[in-house]
């Protein structure tokens, strides 16, 4: 058997974890610069609010105190998710981390009789050491976790085992055909003018009227309805990215060197740990900028430049001070910005980064104690929120006066305990 654990409304449930006021209210989560939902409670579901409703159409219900609208904390949420993945590996003998809220479980070895009470244990761990309500499915393939895990939600049932052929074919004869992994939109209308309307009549047509219609991928679905698991995502177990990239829009179109430089700065900050925290190094930093496309009187930009490393590094400094040699060199002064990113990549395990034959020793020992120097500054700031120490040039006065979705400083002198270097 396979398991699936999934966690309800992730993003608002980090939020009520943070905050156990919103327990029971309309929440919704929005995207980057306050868009639109990416995140709803139940609540607000029942208000009617749509996955990627613009935040404009919500007026009424946030000013009238219906609906309670967050700016997205994603660092809090990566900071969650990888607790919640840390507690998910003691249950099985190995898993798959498939996106921020999920994970498959290999229940390989493990009798179905005691399926019920390990998927009782992962969600009474997850309730109780982050505050995260999870939905736990167990069946034979990963299409059917996926429908089990589905069936839990709509049933309010935290566990679901998926063994019995006829209460799985209950299910599927019941359940919108929009609801199977992996068929979108326009596939669902597709199938709804073939006369295919939940997951069932899926799975009565033959299959070569499937193969015939829906190709390879229609293929794999209708063998794991069937029982046959042969979808493969072996190459999610991978621990290391092939890129780690950050970008932000900015509030307002932007000609200030200082502020740019200051955002980039403040991406490096976080793609540099997020690939410590991996494990690994980078050999190559791009910066990327973005003029408004929207706003082309004076035409679009979209300048970018890299730098490759001698040696693999994941220091924040030396990331951070390429990325900033970059930006001097495809900013170009009078041209106003809405968008900036840094990207991380050519990316290796730190382990595999020895010192060459012919490499100085006194640069050996400066790349030593960098990397002595980060696990320092790693320990004294936090995975989530401010930090305490800090890049100097993470910091400027600009005319904005405005923080775009970071907790760092911003037009503002160093907080109290803050430290810069």
């Amino acid at each position: 058997m396979i398991g699936l654990a999934d966690c309800n409304n992730f993003f608002v449930s980090c939020e009520r974890a943070l905050n156990p006021s919103l327990e029971g209210r309309a929440v919704v989560v929005l995207s980057n610069n306050d868009g639109c939902a990416v995140a709803r409670s139940n609540e607000a579901k029942r208000l009617g609010v749509k996955m990627g409703q613009p935040a404009f159409q919500l007026r009424t219900l946030i000013e009238s105190g219906q609906l309670i609208a967050l700016s997205g904390n994603h660092l809090l949420y990566r900071e969650i998710s990888l607790r919640i993945h840390e507690i998910l590996r003691h249950f099985a003998p190995s898993a798959i981390d498939y996106s921020v809220d999920e994970a498959f479980l290999d229940m390989s070895g493990i009798p179905d009789s005691a399926l019920p009470d390990i998927g009782a244990e992962i969600v009474r761990e997850c309730r109780e050491k982050e505050g995260i309500p999870v939905t736990v499915g167990f069946a034979g393939t990963k299409t059917l976790c996926k429908i089990a895990t589905e069936t839990g939600k709509k049933r309010d049932t935290r566990v679901v085992v998926l063994s019995d052929q006829q209460e799985i074919d209950r299910i599927l004869s019941v359940m919108p055909i929009g609801d199977l992994w992996g068929i979108g939109r326009r596939l669902t209308k597709r199938l709804y003018s073939l006369g295919v309307f939940t997951i069932g009549d899926f799975a009565s047509r033959p299959l070569m009227w499937v193969r015939s219609r829906l190709g390879v991928n229609g293929e794999k679905s209708w063998r794991e309805i069937h029982g046959e698991n042969c979808i493969e995502l072996d190459f999610k177990k991978r621990k290391l990215q092939d890129s780690i990239s950050e970008s932000r829009t900015f509030p307002i179109d932007i000609d200030d060197f200082d502020y740019i430089r200051a955002r980039v700065a403040i991406y490096c900050a976080h793609v540099s740990k997020r690939l410590r925290i991996q494990g690994g190094e980078c050999g190559k930093v791009t910066v990327f900028l973005r003029s408004n496309r929207f706003h082309t009187e004076n035409g679009y930009e979209a300048p970018d430049g890299s730098i490759d490393f001698e040696k693999r590094v994941s220091d924040e400094p030396t990331i951070t001070n390429a990325a900033i040699t970059i930006l001097t060199h495809i900013f170009r002064p009078g041209a106003f910005y809405k968008r900036a990113g840094v990207i991380l990549s050519d990316i290796t395990p730190a382990r595999c980064n020895e010192p060459g034959l012919f490499e100085d020793k006194r640069q050996t020992e400066n790349r030593e104690k960098t990397g002595r120097l980060m696990k320092v500054i790693d320990t004294l700031n936090p995975r989530v929120g401010g930090h305490v120490v800090k890049l100097a040039s993470q910091l400027t006065i600009g005319h904005l006066g405005h923080n775009d979705g970071y907790s760092s400083s911003f037009g503002a002198p160093l907080a109290d305990g803050d430290s810069s270097f």
